[in-house]
């Protein structure tokens, strides 16, 4: 017994929580960020509609209802405020339509053979519609339920006639118009919720691709740093042996840069082993350079791209790894141009400033439309990462002749692989 009063008194809280007048909820909150005149127009088109309901409806209920003028001005303005409060606080809006449509109902004239007058009804399902978009189906359900009580009511209560078609009009009408709000807010959410995977699968797609992307980066430069670390290990070891009768502290201290070279070196091979493909094989040539651009080039020219090759300013030795970003970023600039823009015209520059090299890749328009890549890929990503891990920047966009300008400034000083 007691645990069926508790689920009475359970039953009755969530509906008192469900149909508070209290609730504000509002239909649009002006001005939308994306839209800014979107909000104001609705909430305009409502407050004219509205005032156009009071209007007739003051009309109607003094001509069809015989209800007298005051009465009939008074119920206007107030179903007309429904409308208005349904946009901030929805379920006051309903109450106050339901009170509206109860007073008509018995100031009506008793033979006029509806449950409420039309104008009201009217009203009442417009608050409905715009009260049903931002609930719930189990709200809609009580909303009906209630609404179906306040037209009973009157007609029980009434010393008329009964007119059960009229009421089963209301019922149907009021019905369908919350079906179809709850439809229409049920798709509302399904595509913000397909929105919204849309753009978390994006988010994840662009995160992958750059972790493969660093991951590719770093095996290439594993074998300039590799390089680098075997040329320690092997100068530290014939290090001694060139001195006659080194000292014992100085066979050590080579000794030491000798195996932390070595350990160094493990550790690289370690790392490349988890950054490799499952399956991949390591590459072992060389990584390119400056000094490969030329080869790149003609390549690029055997393929049917016109490119010219400039250098400015006074050439100096790059670090390995500004050499092979430098390579890599003309190398995927002129893959763009081919995919993208091919038969245009490329000029690919190589500018030494004080700050370090500036490499430029700029082509001219297409001569011919392109489609559509089917699928966006992650080459300027890619760019980026390789600039900035040299603590240098990229810059990419289209030019005002109609072509695309690929610019990466990048660092000479310091060891290039940072």
């Amino acid at each position: 017994m007691a645990g069926s009063y508790e689920r009475d008194r359970g039953a009755l809280r969530g509906l008192r929580d469900d149909l508070s007048p209290g609730r504000s909820d509002p239909l649009f909150t002006p001005p939308l960020p994306a839209f800014p005149s979107i909000a104001w127009s609705v909430h305009l088109a409502v407050g004219c509609f509205s005032l156009l309901l009071a209007i007739v409806s003051w009309h109607t209920l003094i001509e069809d209802y015989g209800i007298r003028n005051e009465t009939a001005g008074l119920l206007a303005v107030a179903q007309a405020l429904g409308p208005l409060l349904c946009l901030y606080w929805p379920m006051s809006g309903w109450w106050l339509s339901l009170g509206v449509g109860m007073v008509a109902a018995f100031a009506a004239h008793p033979m006029t053979g509806v449950v409420w007058p039309v104008p009201v009804l009217a009203v009442h399902l417009l608050v409905l519609a715009l009260a049903g978009l931002r609930v719930r189906p189990r709200v809609l359900a009580e909303m009906w339920v209630v609404t179906m009580l306040t037209g009973l009511v009157p007609m029980l209560l009434s010393p008329g006639p009964m007119f059960p078609p009229a009421f089963a009009d209301m019922a149907v009408l009021s019905g369908a118009v919350l079906v179809a709000a709850g439809a229409l807010r049920g798709r509302g959410e399904a595509l913000r919720s397909l929105a919204r995977a849309e753009r978390l699968g994006a988010e994840e797609q662009a995160r992958r691709a750059l972790l493969e992307e660093r991951a590719r980066i770093a095996r290439e430069l594993h074998d300039v740093v590799a390089h680098h670390m075997a040329v320690v290990a092997v100068q530290a070891e014939a290090a001694p042996y060139r001195v006659d009768d080194p000292p014992e502290e100085l066979s050590r201290s080579f000794a030491t840069i000798r195996a932390s070279a070595l350990e160094a070196l493990a550790e690289l091979h370690r790392v490349l082993g988890l950054l490799r493909n499952a399956g991949g094989e390591p590459d072992l040539g060389p990584q390119p350079g400056l000094s490969a651009l030329d080869g790149l080039v003609a390549k690029v020219r055997e393929a049917g791209l016109r490119v010219t090759l400039e250098t400015a300013g006074t050439p100096r030795p790059a670090p390995p790894g500004v050499g092979l970003s430098a390579y890599r970023i003309v190398q995927e600039a002129l893959s763009n141009v081919m995919r993208h823009a091919p038969g245009a015209d490329v000029r690919v520059e190589l500018a030494y400033t004080p700050d370090g090299l500036e490499v430029r890749v700029r082509n001219g328009p297409a001569p011919a439309a392109v489609a559509a890549a089917s699928s966006p890929g992650h080459g300027l990503l890619g760019m980026r990462e390789r600039a900035a891990m040299l603590g240098g920047r990229l810059d990419a966009g289209p030019g005002d002749d109609g072509g695309y300008a690929v610019t990466a400034r990048l660092p000479l000083d310091g060891d290039g692989i940072a």
